[in-house]
């Protein structure tokens, strides 16, 4: 290799370093969290939305409020009986699952359209620094776990999950997180 084709080497390859390791990055759930956040500073409902999988939220969500109800009633002692509590399970999903969807759509759309305004129930940090700072993601199978401490909210724990062609989208709430809402709204509704 000549001098000159050594010195227009280094230049290149840094460059074809720099365009995989940008292209890697934009691949990431930190990247997906800190376009969401993006989208939530500029009021973009829709941008937001297409950071999170209402229909697999709702689908979680609903399956813990359905589980915590049967857990309060007594235990079923005849097939009769567990037959009886899957059919109530079934008919209570069913209902209670379209409502779960409604209220997952507004509470993303409440919080874009005050992020930045007022307080909001989730309050996502901007910028790259910030977004590796405040959470904390740890991988399990394909999907991440991520933890965030909001400062009005405390601990938020969701599941990212990114399918084929897809960026990384919020698919599930904490249980514990989903908990601590239905409770807080029923206090609220008292």
């Amino acid at each position: 290799m000549t001098k000159r084709g050594r010195a227009w080497a280094a230049p290149v390859i840094l460059l074809v370093l720099a365009g995989l390791t940008g292209f890697y990055l934009t691949t990431t759930p930190r990247y997906a969290l800190y376009r969401l956040g993006q989208a939530m500073q500029q009021h973009d409902v829709t941008a937001a939305e297409g950071y999170f999988d209402v229909e697999r939220i709702a689908d979680t969500a609903t399956d813990v409020i359905v589980s915590d109800y049967l857990s309060r009633q007594p235990p079923p002692t005849t097939t009769a009986e567990s037959n009886g509590r899957e059919l109530v399970a079934s008919l209570v999903r069913r209902r209670v699952r379209p409502q779960v969807v409604t209220r997952v759509r507004a509470e993303i759309r409440r919080s874009v359209e005050r992020a930045g305004i007022q307080e909001t129930s989730m309050a996502l940090p901007v910028g790259v620094l910030a977004v590796f700072q405040a959470f904390q993601v740890s991988r399990q199978g394909p999907d991440v776990w991520v933890t965030y401490r909001d400062p009005r909210e405390g601990a938020v724990r969701f599941r990212m999950s990114r399918g084929p062609g897809q960026s990384w989208r919020v698919t599930e709430f904490d249980p514990e997180w989903v908990r601590r809402r239905v409770r807080d709204e029923q206090i609220r509704n008292r």
